[in-house]
């Protein structure tokens, strides 16, 4: 059996294994827009102090199911709670769009963000999603291109004296969570630390001061004895990983700590420090111990009101492009993560005030298809897509390079004045030439196609077609002219050197769109739900909880015991 047929298998097996821990007969929701459960569930608490809304980067369904089974810390405490099967139930499964969905309620499509970047047709350019359009700074980061609000702004709206505070090892991740109005927001720059921006968030001493004593310590640390960046304890189960694989043109040992981290332990001053740091197990619990000390900072749970946190933890995502995810690093690297998890909730429990922990993905991936066989395959787009202007310059005699944009999921039709009124017909002539390569294009689409796309109405997100996947990620401003669905199992981009991507996401296909969501509070029944909900159901279900109400929203209430409001 194929790579394909086996992961079909085990996530078909994982879900019945979910819906036989369901025992009970389904209950009757609050209301008609909310989510039921599989039985009545025990409340959590009816007012937590602090809500911790957590996105693990590139933790897809299929990842949290293969190593639910060895997980001793965090991820199995917060397991043993609510688990559902969710999705990010759109095409453009990237960080960007993603974490634009977990505390909004809202498709990429309402949110603006398509893409990480995307190409803007009035500057002819592409354009970042927390870029800050008019300003010299190259590192300014800010909210200003996400078109809606978050939880946290929901939040701050209802009861201005509730703090939002927002950290990850990635700036689009920290801000698309945050939102327009956190109380402090942090992302990790590898020159300087935990940092923030004006356009991003508050930059007051208060905000501040927290990010320098952390950072300066840090930094000392790093500075006295160079850092253990890989563990120096493999468990067995990732020691018999280990193997070299040859990725494209790239050649990896397979081993831990990888051969490029030398040896696991790296001084500050080698210049590949600050890449190898992210590529490591070491980055999330640096991002963890700054949220803890956050926690202390802003005496979070511990306030008149009741706060959020959100965190975002990016390692997984970087093990899995630089590594790919069927590897023991990415064993190792899990393996760290559940530790530290599990000692970040401690310190949660020491605060001694009732608190809910929810934790999601911004997408899935799939593992290198070297490793992965037949039929996944590695697809170099530059080349095809070179092909393909060559094609529509023959065809159309054009002097120029009519495919413009770096993004080849979604391209734009670039003509000059005297050619625009044979736009459709390039169009057309590029998507036929598209849909002829066989066995490397599975669709291709008009974005003018996409948008009349109406997925009907509370259609089971496992049961989209891939129109309707597009259509949630369509912005009109901002997509492309044409959409291009690879090859199932397809990975985009060849590696050629140390560093290049080996494995990625960003497709429309369910191992990129499932993730797991959960939810978890002390007290709670553990029980494996057996309907999938989407991550766009996260912010309306987390809002009763905060005592806030949600705006209309792409998203509904899950009733995990808290009472979904009517809507």
């Amino acid at each position: 059996m194929n790579w394909m047929g086996r992961l079909r298998l085990a996530v078909i097996g994982a879900l019945l294994s979910s819906a036989a821990a369901c025992v009970s007969p389904p209950t009757t929701a609050s209301d008609s827009s909310a989510v039921p459960t599989s039985a009545a569930a025990p409340a959590p608490p009816l007012a937590p102090k602090l809500v911790v809304a957590i996105s693990v980067d590139q933790f897809s369904l299929d990842l949290f199911q293969k190593y639910r089974p060895t997980f001793t810390g965090g991820l199995k405490r917060i397991g043993a709670g609510r688990a559902y099967v969710g999705y990010q139930s759109h095409a453009a499964t990237e960080t960007c769009p993603g974490h634009s969905t977990l505390l909004t309620g809202m498709h990429p499509s309402h949110t603006g963000i398509v893409a990480n970047s995307w190409y803007d047709r009035a500057s002819a350019s592409t354009v970042y999603c927390v870029s800050v359009d008019g300003v010299a700074d190259p590192e300014a980061r800010g909210s200003a291109k996400l078109k809606v609000d978050t939880l946290g702004d929901w939040l701050k709206a209802a009861r201005p004296a509730a703090r939002s505070i927002a950290v990850s090892g990635k700036d689009r991740a920290a801000i698309m969570m945050a939102g327009h109005h956190p109380d402090a927001v942090y992302w990790w720059s590898d020159k300087r630390g935990f940092v923030t921006s004006q356009f991003a968030g508050p930059t007051t001493p208060a905000v501040l001061t927290p990010a320098k004593a952390f950072n300066d310590a840090r930094f000392a640390d790093w500075r006295a004895a160079a850092p253990q960046l890989w563990p120096r304890d493999i468990p067995a189960r990732c020691t018999a990983l280990q193997a070299p694989h040859k990725f494209g043109g790239l050649e990896l040992s397979g081993a831990v700590p990888p051969t490029d981290g030398k040896g696991g332990s790296m001084p500050l001053t080698d210049p590949a420090f600050a890449d190898q740091l992210r590529v490591s197990p070491a980055f999330d619990p640096m991002t963890l111990d700054f949220a803890t000390e956050l926690v202390e900072r802003f005496n979070l749970g511990r306030g008149p009101e009741q706060d959020l946190l959100s965190v975002s933890l990016s390692a997984t995502d970087y093990i899995g492009h630089r590594y790919g995810s069927g590897g023991a690093e990415m064993c190792v690297q899990l393996a760290a993560l559940d530790a530290a998890l599990g000692a970040f909730l401690a310190g949660l429990d020491r605060l001694n005030v009732p608190y809910v922990v929810m934790l999601t993905a911004d997408h899935g991936g799939v593992d290198a298809p070297e490793r992965l066989g037949p039929p996944a395959r590695r697809i170099d787009a530059r080349p095809m897509l070179a092909e393909l202007a060559k094609h529509l310059r023959k065809t159309f005699d054009l002097a120029y390079d009519p495919i413009d944009g770096d993004d080849p999921r979604q391209l734009i039709v670039n003509l000059g004045p005297a050619d625009q009124p044979r736009r459709d017909a390039v169009t057309q002539a590029a998507i036929a030439w598209l849909r002829d390569q066989q066995g490397v294009v599975a669709a291709a689409y008009r974005a003018s196609d996409i948008a009349k796309v109406r997925p009907p109405a509370r259609k089971p997100v496992a049961d989209l077609t891939l129109e309707e996947r597009f259509v949630e990620s369509y912005d009109p401003e901002r997509s492309g002219d044409i959409m291009v669905a690879y090859a199932e199992g397809s990975t985009v981009g060849t590696p050629r050197g140390p560093g290049d991507t080996v494995a990625g996401h960003g497709s429309p296909w369910d191992y990129d769109r499932r993730v797991p969501i959960l939810f978890w509070w002390p007290g709670v029944t553990a029980r494996d739900e057996a309907q999938p909900i989407e991550t766009v159901d996260i912010a309306p279900t987390l809002a009763p909880l905060l005592k806030v109400k949600a705006p209309p929203v792409d998203g509904r209430c899950v009733d995990i015991g808290q009472g979904c409001p009517p809507q």
